[in-house]
């Protein structure tokens, strides 16, 4: 075995090890605790996990599978020329940038499901037009694909914390933020899936369309799953189905991101998610530049790498996990500042690094990061933003990493000198987001 497949075999080993070790954890603290085994309790629990999770996977596969390919179909494909493809890719954040404002705002006034079916409905469109060599169908999707981003990182988050305050779950069954512990090992789980699916689709029909064919089946089969499985709700505490007006909506979603918390919230995001956007761009071409200087001139295993990466941010998730059944007090800001603060090491180090293997090893610390941060920070905004308007400030909050992400990437130049000074860039932006943090504590 070579050093990639050696270090994917422990990760796998590491992952599967820390669930024996939480679900072992969880009955040891029940019995412990003397808690006597409630069935229905743990049947409500495991419905309400089941019927948001399998759906859950099925709409950030239709992002997996499709991901890897969206640039060779453009560049080799259909032949485009490399500022016509950026521009596409641009395309697709200003839409974000542009629907942040209102897309989760509608949601929370015609329905957080309806918004649900909408994404699938938007990507679909997406994927469909992939198969035309039409420069405006393309810019059509990539319009379509702003928009169900922007949907897919507010929405579904938004009726599964209105759902599960509806539920009112045992929380000594399953917490909340479980749940987001869940929601990260579900997505990168199915990211490895679609890795291994995609590229079987590929070799098989000889076409990089095949996962944007595949991630239509998982759009429709979400879109069908959620209508039948999923009841409608609206961000009200109660199980009414009345809203209040649009203008009303307005001045709620103005006063939560008006809240200092929540500005504190969007920037400390903002400063996190942003660099991990630039990383997704910026891994490949550190690694294969540290492997060419030390003479190596084959090709880099990146499905691999890739796999790799998920299973650390995988393991990144299962350690807060472990941690919020391990110790009750809450820990998020704590975890939150630790992640911002070893995440711009990661990056600031990387720079520093010319073997291969140390670097990679930074970059699966970064991405083991990721998995910590996310199911903190969601848990962090489901304290802080009300329910009623939690689909505008969702999606609201988005605008200034869209903005971010089309700013930098307009400024993007070849070779490893501008690539190390965007990671040092990076670590600044994460030092700050560890400032504002630690002011909130």
């Amino acid at each position: 075995m070579d050093f990639y497949q050696v270090n994917l075999a422990i990760l796998v080993v590491a992952n599967l090890s820390s669930f024996i070790y939480s679900h072992r954890s969880h009955i040891h603290k029940q019995r412990r605790c003397g808690v006597p085994r409630d069935d229905e309790a743990e049947a409500v629990a495991a419905k309400f996990q089941r019927k948001f999770l399998f759906v859950y996977a099925l709409v950030v596969a239709a992002d997996w599978l499709q991901g890897p390919y969206t640039y060779a179909i453009y560049k080799y494909e259909k032949q485009l020329e490399e500022h016509t493809v950026a521009l596409l890719y641009a395309s697709g954040f200003v839409s974000g940038a542009v629907s942040a404002p209102f897309a989760g705002q509608l949601a929370d006034h015609y329905g957080r499901r309806a918004a649900c079916v909408a994404y699938c409905i938007c990507y679909g469109i997406t994927c469909l037009t992939m198969l035309s060599r039409n420069l405006y169908a393309l810019y059509f999707g990539r319009f379509f694909g702003g928009i169900a981003t922007t949907l897919l990182f507010s929405v579904f988050e938004a009726w599964m914390i209105t759902e599960y305050h509806l539920l009112q779950p045992d929380e000594s069954m399953v917490s909340l933020s479980q749940v987001f512990a869940n929601m990260t090992t579900t997505s990168t789980i199915t990211a490895i899936f679609s890795g291994i699916i995609g590229n079987g689709l590929v070799q098989r029909f000889d076409s990089r369309l095949g996962p944007f064919l595949a991630s239509l089946v998982c759009c429709i089969g979400a879109g069908v799953l959620i209508l039948v499985m999923w009841r409608e709700n609206y961000g009200s505490v109660d199980k009414s189905k009345k809203t209040p007006g649009v203008q009303k909506l307005k001045r709620r979603m103005l006063g939560a991101l008006t809240n200092p918390k929540v500005i504190a919230l969007n920037f400390a995001s903002c400063c996190f998610e942003g660099p991990m956007y630039l990383f997704v761009f910026f891994w490949s071409a550190a690694l294969k530049s540290v492997r060419v200087k030390s003479g190596n001139q084959d090709e880099l295993p990146f499905g691999l790498i890739f796999s790799s990466f998920m299973c650390a941010m995988m393991a990144g998730s299962r350690i807060t996990a472990i941690q919020d059944a391990l110790y009750s007090k809450d820990s998020t800001l704590n975890t939150l500042m630790l992640v911002f603060a070893i995440t711009s090491g990661g990056f600031a180090v990387s720079t520093m690094l010319d073997h291969e293997y140390m670097l990679f090893w930074a970059f699966c610390v970064v991405e083991g990061c990721v998995g910590a941060y996310f199911p903190k920070m969601a848990l962090l905004k489901s304290n802080i933003v009300d329910d009623y308007a939690r689909g505008g400030v969702y999606s609201a909050l988005r605008l200034p990493l869209n903005i971010f992400v089309v700013v930098v990437h307009s400024l993007d130049r070849d070779g490893d000198e501008h690539r190390n000074s965007v990671f040092l860039f990076c670590a600044g932006l994460l030092l700050a987001a560890f400032l504002i943090i630690s002011g909130q504590a």
